[in-house]
């Protein structure tokens, strides 16, 4: 708590884990910059993992693949059908300043699953 009763900033929104994509049924929306292409890639076709893993994880160790050049994909959107409305409900860019941070979020609140973000990128 901050002084004088106020609660600070809220909680950041919690990352989508591929788990929850799959069970949720989330389309995945991968874009090429070099060649682009925009492909949806339907979460329930992506492969399960043991470990909790969010979505900006794999697409930034570039799992995410364009199907045609087979380049990892620039912008990653992750979009849910709400009543038949696409809402996107996170995007992955790079130069995108969040993107660091989301991750040291999620890795530092993962209860399960711990990660060191300077193993992560090689400083540590």
């Amino acid at each position: 708590m901050l002084p004088h009763g106020h609660p600070g900033p809220p909680a950041p929104p919690r990352l989508i884990t591929l788990q929850v994509a799959r069970r949720r049924g989330l389309v995945l929306r991968l874009h090429c910059e070099p060649c682009g292409r925009c492909q949806a890639v339907d979460s329930a076709s992506l492969p399960e993992r043991r470990r909790t893993v969010c979505l900006g994880e794999l697409w930034l160790a570039g799992r995410f693949r364009c199907a045609g050049c087979r380049r990892p994909a620039g912008r990653l959107e992750v979009v849910e059908a709400v009543q038949g409305v696409n809402r996107t409900c996170e995007v992955w860019r790079p130069g995108d300043p969040l993107v660091a941070e989301r991750l040291r979020r999620h890795w530092r609140w993962d209860r399960y699953d711990r990660r060191d973000w300077g193993a992560w990128f090689g400083r540590g």
